[in-house]
């Protein structure tokens, strides 16, 4: 038994006619059917039951192509593995991103692309400090505020929506209402914005959005949080809207890592396909 064999063989499972595996092999329909009979003589069994319509499989031939199959998985599973190597698409790439985006977003969606270059292994850093690009403390950063500094490759992926909301339960209005926001040393958007809305500091302070999203699904006031993650919870409308930017930043040295692009890339794709969830028109 030999490829050559095997490539006959799953052409006339696919088609189980002669004329047609003939067409797709570049070959004639006499050579297709002499092959087949010789590996059927080497094997010593019938594969195929011979009908004026075509070629109709045996069992032995359905045991075997499921053999074939798993043979060729293997064999893409090594290609691609020294292909990734060769290319330099193994290794570590560190990404930086807001917590809630990596646990709601880019985690669920990188199954596919791991399993396509199982050799390239994911370090998240998720949290509000900003960490540093130049610093080589994160390969590729997904940052709410544009970087101004640095020899950078930003690009700008979506938007990202945020509304006051309250838990249904809750009746009082802005003004009675007790507030759910940031501890007093963070400074970000949503923080600045709530006291504009607002104009006084949150009573319960919290420095992480899942603490707050928990406070205000658990009735203790209202507070601001990213609209893709206030599934259940009640929109209070206003005027005014908090739409943040996400940008994607590595070092303007990294964008030609092959591994590093790639991750770059996806992340990209990530964002685009959730577009509608992360600026709220879904």
């Amino acid at each position: 038994m030999n490829w050559d064999d095997l490539r006959f063989f799953t052409a006339v499972m696919q088609y189980q006619n002669i004329s047609r595996s003939a067409k797709e092999l570049g070959v004639s329909p006499q050579t297709v059917s002499r092959k087949i009979t010789v590996f059927e003589e080497k094997l010593g069994t019938t594969l195929f039951l011979r009908h004026p319509r075509g070629y109709k499989p045996t069992k032995d031939a359905m045991n075997l192509i499921e053999e074939v199959k798993n043979a060729e998985k293997v064999l893409n599973t090594l290609q691609r593995k020294f292909t990734n190597k060769s290319q330099n698409l193994s290794g570590v790439v560190r990404i930086a991103a807001p917590e809630l985006i990596a646990t709601e977003i880019l985690i669920p969606s990188l199954k596919p692309f791991l399993d396509e270059y199982p050799e390239i292994n994911i370090e998240l850093i998720t949290g509000i400090n900003s960490v540093g690009i130049a610093k080589g403390e994160a390969d590729i950063a997904l940052r709410l505020v544009r970087p101004e500094q640095g020899a950078l490759t930003i690009k700008k992926v979506g938007v990202m929506s945020s509304g006051l909301y309250r838990a249904s339960s809750i009746m009082e209005d802005i003004k009675e209402s007790k507030l759910i926001g940031w501890d007093s040393n963070i400074d970000l958007p949503s923080s600045r914005w709530l006291k504009k809305i607002t104009g006084r500091e949150p009573d319960l302070k919290f420095n992480n959005l899942a603490t707050q999203k928990v406070a205000i699904q658990s009735g203790l006031g209202i507070g601001i949080l990213p609209s893709f993650i206030a599934t259940g919870l009640e929109r209070i409308e206003h005027p005014y809207l908090l739409e943040e930017s996400l940008w994607l930043v590595t070092h303007a040295s990294n964008i030609s890592t092959p591994r590093i692009r790639l991750v770059y890339d996806e992340i990209s794709k990530i964002i685009l396909k959730n577009s509608p969830e992360l600026s709220g028109s879904f």
